[in-house]
C-alpha cells in the first residue's frame, strides 16, 4: 500500500493515483499535450512560407485532402502495399509543392497520396534513427 500522491488516499502499490484522482491526472495530462501541440504547430508555421501556409488552410485543400483521406477508405497506400492496415490521417504530396511542378499539381489527385503519420515522416525522412557512430554515451 501506498499514499495516492494528489490526495494522500491509502491506494495500492500498483496504481499511480487513486480512482478519484486518476480522470484528473488524465485530463490535465491530456490539456497539457494539447497545448504542447498548438504551441509546437504555430512555431512550425512561423518557419514556414505564407504561400504554402495559406495553401495548406484554404478551404479547397482541406476539402479535397479530407476527400482523399474517406475515398482510400481510411487505410494507409504504403501499409496496404505491404498487407497491413493502418488508418490514415495525412495527404501527401507526391511531386512536392515547393517545385513549380508541384506547385501546378498541388490539387490533382494523381498527386497524392493518403498516408499513416508513420509513413508520412518516413516519406520526408523525418524523425529517423541517428547513423550508427553517432550514439551518445551515458
Amino acid at each position: 500500500m501506498k499514499f495516492c500522491p494528489r490526495c494522500r488516499a491509502m491506494i495500492s502499490a500498483d496504481k499511480p493515483y487513486c480512482d478519484k484522482c486518476q480522470p484528473i491526472v488524465d485530463a490535465k495530462r491530456k490539456e497539457a499535450i494539447e497545448a504542447y501541440k498548438k504551441k509546437a504547430n504555430k512555431k512550425y508555421d512561423k518557419q514556414r512560407d505564407p504561400k504554402y501556409r495559406t495553401f495548406y488552410r484554404s478551404t479547397e485543400w482541406r476539402k479535397l485532402s479530407q476527400y482523399m483521406i474517406a475515398h482510400a477508405g481510411y487505410q494507409c497506400d504504403d501499409c496496404r502495399k505491404d498487407g497491413r492496415v493502418t488508418v490514415a490521417t495525412e495527404v501527401h504530396h507526391i511531386k512536392p509543392i515547393q517545385t513549380p511542378d508541384g506547385w501546378e499539381r498541388r490539387l490533382d489527385q494523381s498527386n497524392l497520396a493518403v498516408l499513416c503519420p508513420i509513413c508520412h515522416n518516413k516519406r520526408h525522412k523525418r524523425f529517423g534513427s541517428r547513423p550508427q557512430g553517432d550514439t551518445k554515451k551515458v
